[in-house]
This record gives structure tokens, C-alpha cells and sequence, in this order.
């Protein structure tokens, strides 16, 4: 059980047949900033130059990283529509659980060159304030100014929708299953 109440909210992007997410439902309790918040949700799912499983990739780590089984469960099918396997999925959860592990280590996936980059990149902006100048440089050779702008922003808001629904304890929607 949440522990705040839901709101009836319903968002500008939902279309008519879909329910309303449990966690836009209590993002709703700050009146002031939920439809910019569903607008940046949206543009991420529309506008983003990052291509899909790229996206997909960054809110895996992040979500797995952070904990939020709600957020991650809902990634599952998306993520398998852009094209991320089931072992790739498992990898990138038992990052979850240890600091540096695409960094560290060599994943025992198959994750090509640029998705090794994405996700060390993304793990070493959760862990640390600062990316280092080698990584940086291997970034920069794989993605542009904006896919890096939209790397960071991607994260921190994964990283701001996964503590509401931990610190929360937001309710699985009841069309999801919790696969963390």
C-alpha cells in the first residue's frame, strides 16, 4: 500500500484507453510541477535523438541501480521492443547490486563496444560526481553533444521517478509484474 493517498489525475499524454500510472497519480500531489514533469516523460518517449534501446539501456541501469522494481518492471516489454535480450536485462540487473560492475569488470553478455561505453558511463554518473577524462573521450567518440545532454537528463530522471516509487512504496499498476 502507498504511503500517500492517489490522486485522480489524469495526464495530457495518456491516451483515453490506457490507465493512469501509479506514480503520476502521486507525482500529482505537486500540483505545481506534474504536467512538466509528464511533458519531459513524454519527450523522452518521442523526442529523444538517443535511439530507443539506447534509452532503454540508460532506464534499465538506472531503475536496477536504484531499486525500483516498478520502474523496471514496466521497462521490461519496452525494452524488448527496442531490442535488449532477456541475458542483457539479467546483466544489467546483477549491476544493480555491486558498485563499478561495467567498469570493474567485463559483463559476461555480449554488449557491443558502444553499449559497454553507455552503460560504464551511466553507472560511473550514478556512482560518482565526475566522469573521468578517458571515459569521457571514448563518450564523445560514440555519441553526440545532445545524445550526452539526453544520457544525463535520462538518468536523473529515472533516478527521481525511482525514489518516489521506493520512498513511496508505490502499488505495481495492475497490468504489470514485478520482474526485479
Amino acid at each position: 500500500m502507498a504511503r500517500l493517498p492517489y490522486n485522480d489525475f489524469r495526464s495530457h499524454h495518456t491516451p483515453p484507453k490506457y490507465p493512469t500510472l501509479n506514480v503520476l497519480k502521486l507525482l500529482s500531489h505537486s500540483s505545481a510541477t506534474i504536467n512538466h514533469w509528464a511533458d519531459v516523460g513524454n519527450a523522452q518517449f518521442k523526442h529523444l535523438s538517443l535511439s530507443p534501446r539506447d534509452r532503454e539501456l540508460v532506464i534499465l541501469l538506472s531503475t536496477a541501480k536504484f531499486r525500483s522494481t516498478y520502474e523496471w518492471t514496466h521497462h521490461i516489454p519496452i525494452s524488448t521492443k527496442a531490442g535488449v535480450t532477456d541475458e542483457e536485462r539479467q546483466v544489467i540487473q546483477d549491476a544493480g547490486a555491486q558498485a563499478r560492475y561495467f567498469s570493474g569488470q567485463k559483463p559476461t553478455t555480449k554488449f557491443n563496444t558502444k553499449d559497454g561505453i553507455l552503460l560504464d558511463s551511466v553507472e560511473t554518473i550514478i556512482e560518482h560526481p565526475e566522469v573521468g577524462e578517458e571515459l569521457w573521450a571514448r563518450v564523445k567518440e560514440l555519441f553526440s553533444d545532445r545524445e550526452i545532454v539526453e544520457i544525463i537528463s535520462l538518468q536523473g530522471f529515472y533516478y527521481m521517478f525511482s525514489r518516489l516509487t521506493t520512498v513511496l512504496e508505490v502499488d505495481m499498476d495492475s497490468f504489470a509484474k514485478s520482474k526485479l
